[in-house]
């Protein structure tokens, strides 16, 4: 397995090896990349908590952080909506290395080994893609899908994703979810009122948002680096955040 890693924060993640990259920054820290570049935007800036349900997209679910932290935040923020969670993986270990690692206090509200358990134990083990279920609180819903994002997204009708996380690899090691045909694909998945968020300030990808359609807007948050949001409705004005080209 994977050497595991303290971040800046004090959260820990993983090295992966076939990719060369953390699942985290580590000058961010795990817990305070996940909270404020992915959670908290949607909730600032598209209105998330006054929907009585949400669908989310968490592209992909590595260490589950994305995941777990929505299901803890919005509940902590008095949430009373429906949260379904819809993610991708292609890599089977990520069972492995979540069950050996120790989540931030913060998350310590979820038995995230029992999440883990019911996914294994439902998950088929044939090395084909299949999906499996498991409620992670009595509010909010998680199908993991192993296997390959771009198949996936086949079966979600346009306009169906309220909030996506784009959290994949980087560009440089995982072209096929960053290009212009991957974020058509985003497009069509997106409504009017949906919220993408990412990491990536990379121009080329601002470029590949744009050409299918995204307004990208650059985040200056004071507790990261900055990130992005793709959004097909213009955002009101704010301090934190500048619309790029």
């Amino acid at each position: 397995m994977e050497a595991v890693l303290k971040s800046r924060d004090g959260s820990l993640t993983f090295f992966n090896q076939e990719f060369g990259e953390c699942y985290h920054s580590l000058k961010d820290g795990a817990y305070t990349e996940t909270l404020h570049k992915h959670i908290l935007p949607p909730i600032l800036f598209a209105n998330s908590l006054q929907k009585p349900c949400l669908k989310i997209l968490d592209i992909c679910f590595g260490l589950g952080y994305n995941t777990f932290t929505t299901a803890i935040e919005y509940r902590k923020m008095g949430y009373k909506g429906r949260i379904e969670i819809f993610s991708p993986e292609k890599d089977r270990g990520v069972f492995e290395k979540i069950l050996a690692l120790k989540y931030p206090c913060e998350l310590l509200g979820l038995d995230i080994a029992k999440i883990i358990h019911t996914l294994q134990s439902t998950n088929n083990i044939s090395g084909t893609s299949s999906a499996s279920s498991v409620f992670i609180t009595p509010h909010t819903s998680l199908e993991l899908f192993i296997g390959d994002a771009r198949d996936y997204f086949h079966q979600f009708s346009d306009g169906s994703m309220d909030i996506i996380y784009q959290d994949a690899f980087s560009p440089r090691v995982n072209p096929d979810l960053w290009d212009k045909e991957y974020f058509l694909e985003l497009f069509r998945l997106s409504h009017s009122e949906s919220i993408i968020t990412t990491y990536s300030t990379n121009t080329e990808i601002f470029l590949n948002a744009k050409n299918a359609g995204f307004l990208v807007y650059k985040y200056n948050s004071k507790h990261t680096r900055k990130s992005t949001l793709f959004l097909k409705t213009p955002l009101a004005e704010h301090k934190d955040l500048s619309l790029w080209g």
